[in-house]
C-alpha cells in the first residue's frame, strides 16, 4: 500500500490516530491536544479529521512535499502525519466547517473497519483516485 493510502486508511480511526500521535512524544501530543481542545475535539478525532482533510483537499504539491517528508524516515507513517499535522496545528488548514464535514466520514471509518488492501494494483488506483480528484 502506498504510505499515503496508509496514513489515511490507518489514521482516519480516531483510535489508531490517537496511538499514532501518543507515539510521538509527549510534547508533540501535548501540542495536538491542545489545538484538539480549541475545536473541542480529542486528540483522536482531531488527527482522523486533519487526515480526511488532506485527503479531501491535498493537491499534488502537498503530496509531494508529504513524499519528501517521508523520503528515508525511520518511521515514514509517523513522519507523514506529523507533516499533515503541524500546518493544521498552526492554524493554516483547517477550519470548523471542515471538521463538520469530515466528521460523518470519520465516525462511519471509526465504528466499522474498513477492508486492507495491500496490492499494487490498490496503490495504483489510489494514485488514479488522487489526480482524478484534483
Amino acid at each position: 500500500m502506498c504510505l499515503i493510502a496508509e496514513i489515511i486508511h490507518t489514521c482516519s480511526n480516531e483510535e489508531v490516530a490517537h496511538a499514532a500521535v501518543a507515539s510521538m512524544g509527549a510534547d508533540f501530543a501535548s501540542k495536538v491536544g491542545a489545538t484538539a481542545g480549541n475545536y473541542g475535539l480529542s486528540i483522536g478525532a482531531f488527527t482522523a479529521r486533519a487526515v480526511l482533510h488532506f485527503e479531501k483537499i491535498g493537491g499534488e504539491q502537498e503530496k509531494e512535499a508529504l513524499r519528501a517528508a517521508m523520503n528515508g524516515a525511520d518511521q515514514p507513517i509517523l513522519s507523514g502525519l506529523q507533516h499533515i499535522l503541524l500546518p493544521v496545528m498552526e492554524s493554516k488548514g483547517l477550519d470548523r466547517s471542515d471538521l463538520s464535514l469530515a466528521l460523518t466520514r470519520t465516525r462511519a471509518t471509526s465504528e466499522r473497519p474498513r477492508p486492507r488492501r495491500t496490492s499494487k494494483k490498490c496503490c495504483q488506483e489510489h494514485l488514479q483516485s488522487e489526480t482524478s480528484s484534483n
